[in-house]
């Protein structure tokens, strides 16, 4: 069955914690982030229920990203549950975070994807993102479920897909 894509919802944080296992504070963050107007987040959902999320930033979060290619809408923290993957759901959130971007009048789209994963980097490609040359370590917080908090880095390469003339992602 394909995802239903929907905006998430204010209050619904415990909610997407619990469907996707996500350590505590990732969603009440990503809605924090969303109500301050930093972004969209979208839910991808089977019979009402998540199986997927992903977010749409206004701006690259990386500042080298920024410095080489500009301020263009990002897709990140994009997730599709394990048991759930490979069934379309992670295509049906690429392509409506796509349209959003479109829909807000952005011609291009960028995410980075960790060199660690390939399942990741060939579906972006056959999305219609393309290599820019611009490879580098992204560093990032998160906190597990026990509250510890944890850096980390991962080595990314930065994809880019023309959106077109603001008629929506090519096909």
């Amino acid at each position: 069955m394909r995802a239903v894509v929907r905006t998430a919802l204010a209050g619904e944080a415990e909610a997407l914690t619990r469907a996707m296992d996500a350590p505590a504070g990732v969603y009440e963050a990503h809605l924090a982030a969303q109500a301050g107007g930093r972004c969209t987040v979208l839910v991808a959902e089977v019979g009402g229920r998540a199986v997927g999320t992903g977010m749409l930033r206004r701006d690259p979060r990386d500042a080298v990203v920024r410095e080489r290619l500009g301020r263009l809408p990002e897709i990140s923290n994009l997730q599709v549950h394990p048991d759930e993957r490979g069934r379309g759901h992670g295509t049906a959130l690429v392509e409506a975070l796509c349209a959003l971007a479109a829909g807000q009048g952005g011609t291009r789209v960028g995410l980075g994807v960790a060199d660690d994963n390939p399942d990741a980097a060939r579906l972006y490609l056959r999305l219609g993102f393309a290599e820019t040359g611009l490879a580098y370590a992204d560093h990032y917080t998160w906190t597990d479920t026990a509250g510890v908090e944890h850096h980390a880095a991962d080595d990314v390469r930065y994809l880019v897909r023309d959106l077109g003339q603001g008629s929506g992602p090519p096909r």
